[in-house]
This record gives structure tokens, sequence and C-alpha cells, in this order.
């Protein structure tokens, strides 16, 4: 048995024996795992979960394989192309018809493919993967498919302007970036970033272009309801954002009631019903006085740019809380604008330390938070700054306020440092938090806050 498969085999295994203390006296044999997995405790439930997720992604590496030696057998190059020997229009309709996915996972998995699969030179040699670090993780089950596609094609884009050590170093970095803890999502929005961190130059063209094919369309529904599709710029949906994130957050809702719907404490409905309150209260208050305030305090736009950046207007700025980029030379000129923050990143700043005599954190501080944090710093939390609250590390009256013993927290990361027995720690410029031990007897850590950027070259 090849290597590949004895690894998922013994995965597999393993997975199938975590219910087995369960199962003693043979109740569950022959029946399905329903009965198991309910009675298993929270840890094995949890651990259960991982292994069946690890075997999914070690069938997945082999399910890749398998997608792209059809690929390869389907090139129109050859002779007897197996994809036009079975009917199918392609190599990525026939995988999708053998595989029972939707084309463009298809697609997905033949591009994996084709960067992780061994090459050979054109004498027959054997030549490394195009992306090696991303094959071996992959071949590991430590990368999903989904992770994995949006490594390739961030590394793809990035190839042009990098030499190919930088490349392969910056692939190396991100792969290790995989394995720190972040979620899929969080790692799905930080990869659409690298290429600005990797070529800011090439910022404008891709503004420009975002601006020439940003729309926002109208469809009246059968049902009677009116259906808006808004396909936004990153500076446009940067003020968007800003505005939607202050009237959805729960916290602002109680203390702010205004003329807009009711949303108490406990409300717990989906994002996606309290947005529709949200878009209610920007448009009643734009028709009522069209101040560009919201729910009685100012929607702050902070961005954030480097003092060459600045000064030359060459480069790129980020929107905090959106995370979107934007030409240098546009954050510039928005800069004079009253609900717009430039902040210039190693620029002075205002007295940000108020030492034990101070109860609550000052704007400053909570703005110097914001830059820093930029939303909830919680792990594996990816709430907006609107929805966030200064809390003090070490409570108030035993610990300064100051930004060094505050942190950025959504009312559910607060209640995990505050109720729940969770530390949090700052190290080398990262927040990482520990759970109890009667919550994770092995004291992973887990990251919180944005996940940093790597440098295109070592």
């Amino acid at each position: 048995m090849n290597r590949s498969a004895t690894t998922l085999v013994e995965e597999v295994e393993a997975y199938a024996h975590l219910f087995d203390a369960v199962s003693v006296g043979g109740r569950f044999e022959d029946s399905a795992s329903d009965g198991p997995i309910r009675l298993s405790s929270d840890p094995q439930l949890l651990q259960a979960c991982t292994a069946a997720s690890r075997a999914r992604r070690l069938m997945e590496a082999e399910q890749v394989k398998l997608a792209g030696e059809i690929a390869e057998r389907s090139d129109r190059i050859r002779n007897e192309p197996l994809a036009a020997r079975m009917g199918a229009s392609g190599p990525a309709d026939l995988v999708a018809q053998t595989a029972g996915v939707p084309r463009e996972q298809a697609w997905a998995m033949i591009r994996v493919a084709e960067a992780i699969r061994p090459r050979e030179s054109l004498s027959g040699g054997a030549l490394p993967a195009e992306r090696p670090h991303v094959a071996a993780a992959f071949e590991a089950g430590l990368l999903d498919l989904t992770v994995a596609a949006a490594l390739v094609r961030t590394l793809r884009t990035v190839a042009p302007a990098l030499s190919s050590a930088e490349v392969l170093e910056l692939e190396r970095q991100l792969v290790d970036r995989t394995q720190e803890g972040y979620t899929a999502d969080e790692l799905l929005a930080f990869l659409r970033r690298v290429p600005t961190h990797a070529n800011p130059e090439g910022i404008g063209r891709r503004f420009d272009a975002q601006v020439a094919a940003a729309s926002v369309t109208k469809r009246n529904l059968d049902n009677g309801l009116t259906r808006w599709v808004l396909d936004l710029d990153a500076l446009t949906n940067g003020f968007f954002q800003a505005a939607l994130d202050a009237n959805t957050s729960i916290r602002r809702f109680r203390l702010e009631m205004g003329d807009g719907p009711h949303l108490d404490e406990d409300d717990r409905r989906p994002l996606a019903k309290r947005r529709v309150d949200g878009v209610a209260r920007m448009a009643k208050r734009a028709v009522k006085d069209d101040d560009g305030q919201v729910c009685g305090t100012a929607v702050t736009l902070l961005v954030t740019m480097t003092e060459e950046a600045l000064r030359t207007g060459a480069g790129a700025a980020t929107i905090l809380g959106c995370n979107e980029d934007i030409p240098a030379s546009v954050a510039r000129m928005l800069a004079a604008e009253a609900e717009i923050i430039p902040v210039v990143l190693g620029g002075r700043s205002q007295v940000l330390d108020f030492g034990t005599g101070r109860r609550f954190f000052s704007e400053a501080q909570r703005r110097a938070m914001a830059l820093r944090d930029q939303g909830c710093a919680g792990p594996c939390c990816d709430n907006p700054l609107a929805w966030c609250d200064a809390a003090h590390i070490r409570p108030a009256g035993y610990g300064r306020t100051s930004i060094d013993n505050g942190i950025l927290l959504c009312w559910r990361c607060h209640l995990l440092l505050d109720e729940h027995g969770w530390q949090v720690d700052r190290d080398d410029g990262r927040w990482w938090w520990t759970p109890p031990p009667w919550i994770d007897p092995t004291g992973r850590r887990r990251p919180g806050g944005p996940i940093p950027p790597v440098p295109a070259a070592a």
C-alpha cells in the first residue's frame, strides 16, 4: 500500500477507535455512529471532529491527484484525450461528473493539482512541484482544498513581480501562517490582500479596475421583496461597511435606541436579519438630516498609510475595519473630509496612557487600539470595530488605562476574558489566547487579531 493511502487508512481507523470508550460491550456494534457521537464527552466530540476533518483533507489530497491525472490525460494535444473519449467537454467537466462536485470545484482541484504535482524535465528527470510547500502541507492533510486553491491563486498573482526565490520564500511563509490556528475564512481574507503587500505599486491599477467594475443593481422579486446587489470598490465599501457595522452592533443598540427598531442585549437573530435593521436606520437618518452621523456617533473611517506614502502618494493605504486597500494618492485626497481620519504609521500621536486615574479609555486610545487590533482581537473572531469595546486586560483599578493594558473585544470575547477564565497575552506584537484547562487540557494557544502580513522576500 502506498504511503498516502496508508496514512489515510490510519487516520480513519483512529477516528473509528475514538468511540471505543462509549461502545464497550458491543452496544453499538453494526450500528450507525449516531449513538456513540451523542454519548461522547465534549473533548471526545471535538477530537473526533478534528480527526474526521483531517481524514477528509487527506482524501481531498488524493482526489486532487486523481483530478490532476484526469486533466493530464485529457490534454487536447494527446491523440485520444480522455475527456473527449468519455463524452465530456473538457477535463473539468469529466472531473465534475466522476467526483460528483460542482464544475467550479473541479476547476479548483485541477489548478491545485497542476501546482503540486511533481514535474519532469525535458530529459525525463524528476523536478519538484511548482509549489512544493503547498504540496507538502496539502498531502499531509494540513490544508483545506479551498485554502490551498487560494494559496496557489495568490502566488500566481504575485509571481510576475517577484523573483523565483522571493516567490518560494513567500510561499513558505504563507503556508506557515496557515498553520497558526486561524480559521479558513480569516485565511481567505488575508490571502486576498497578499498581492498588495507583495507589490504595493500595482494598487493603483487594481483600484481603477475596481472602480470601473463597481455597480449597484436593483431587482423587484415576485414575492414583493426588493433585491439590491452591490459590487463595491474598496473605498465605497469602506464607507458602507463602517456605517452598516455601526448600525448592527448589539451593544450600540443597548445604549442608543434612537428612532430605529428595538434590539435588546438578548437579540440573537442572524446577522443578515440585523443588517436589514441597520440599512433601515442608515436610510432613515440620511433622509432625516443628512449630516453624516448615525446612532448619535460619527461614523469614523480610519485609513492607515506609511509616512512615505503620505508624502509621495505612491503605494497603498488600508481602510481599517474592512481591511480594504486603496491607492495612497486617493487616501491623500480624502484626508480633508471630516468623516475620514488618516493615521500615518510612525508619526507623532496624542497622549495614550492615563495611568490608573481614569476608568474609561479615551477616544484617542480607542482609535490607537483600532489601528492596532483592526476589529475584535478575540480568538478567531472577525467582528468589526463598531461592535467592540475597549477592555482592560488587567481589571480597572488594578491595571493601567493604557493601550498596553487595553484590547478591543466584542461582547462575546469580552466574556471569555472576564468570566470564562481565558488568558490573553501579547507576544511579539500579536495577541494569543489560552483557554482554561477545563475547556482545553492541552493549553493550545489561539491567535487573536488580524493576521500579520508576511514580507515578499526573505
